[in-house]
């Protein structure tokens, strides 16, 4: 990615997210693929952002306005997943992927702005 995120993959998962809360609200319980989608996808961004933080150059701009919308938004994703009540276990193991990964990529975020701070 050559110290880029890949924002595609970001607004994959978050539309497949967005998609099964959507559905939830109808009533539709029919989510599992999208909230398996959405982790799909943000955990293979979990994966490219520390692979790319290794990395000599970054895009530090990028990830600096991305780690500013992952510790604003994700605890609110994050807390609406958590709210989620009476689901089975399928989902509910899903939840809890989602949830985790969403942990992932917040301290990511913040472990870059403590880096970065030392640095300075």
């Amino acid at each position: 990615m050559n110290g880029e995120i890949d924002l595609e993959l970001f607004t994959l998962a978050i539309i497949q997210l967005n998609n099964a809360f959507q559905k939830l609200s109808e009533n539709d319980t029919d989510v599992k693929e999208s909230l398996d989608s959405s982790y799909e996808y943000l955990n293979e961004l979990s994966q490219s952002l520390e692979d790319m933080l290794k990395e000599d150059e970054i895009n530090a701009t990028e990830v600096e306005l991305f780690s500013k919308y992952a510790l604003n938004i994700f605890p609110e994703y994050k807390t609406q997943l958590a709210n989620l009540e009476n689901l089975d276990d399928d989902l509910n193991e899903s939840v809890i992927n989602l949830i985790e990964v969403f942990d992932k990529l917040y301290k990511i975020a913040d472990d870059y702005f403590k880096n970065r701070m030392v640095m300075m």
